[in-house]
């Protein structure tokens, strides 16, 4: 009578198996999912700083809040930025991330464009952004 058992060296090489296909799980998660895992959650704006081409700046400390949610949407409540009149953005925002940017959509906002974002830690975000060669820096905290 023939033995029908697996012989030892397959068992072993199919017992590895599982661990591979979780390690192929683990590593394939694209860097842009992980930023989105990142950012979503409640954001403390701690500085908010513009530079204008003629190299004046002005920084605003602890300008308000930022949520961003799964699905792609966000609320912000900011306010105080002394150099714009009257200024405060509480209101809704749709938002959208590659691996290393972040973009807001908001009608009429001044924070409404693409983010680069220059420091990603879990608990610190720092992003830039140009326009017209003026240089503006989000700087988040949780």
């Amino acid at each position: 009578m023939k033995n029908l058992s697996a012989p030892p060296k397959l068992i072993k090489k199919l017992s590895m198996l599982p661990i591979l296909i979780s390690t192929l799980l683990l590593f394939s998660c694209s860097a842009e999912q992980k930023l989105k895992r990142r950012i979503t959650g409640e954001w403390n704006v701690a500085a908010y700083t513009e530079q204008n081409v003629e190299g004046e700046d002005g920084t605003v400390d602890n300008a308000g809040t930022m949520s961003f949610y799964k699905n792609g949407k966000g609320v912000k409540n900011i306010t105080g930025i002394s150099w714009i009149r009257n200024f405060k953005e509480g209101r809704e925002f749709r938002w959208q991330n590659s691996a290393n940017t972040v973009t807001l959509f908001d009608k009429n906002s001044i924070f409404a464009k693409s983010w680069i974002i220059t420091v990603n830690k879990q608990k610190r975000q720092e992003w830039k952004s140009t326009d017209r060669g003026n240089v503006q820096t989000l700087q988040l905290r949780r």
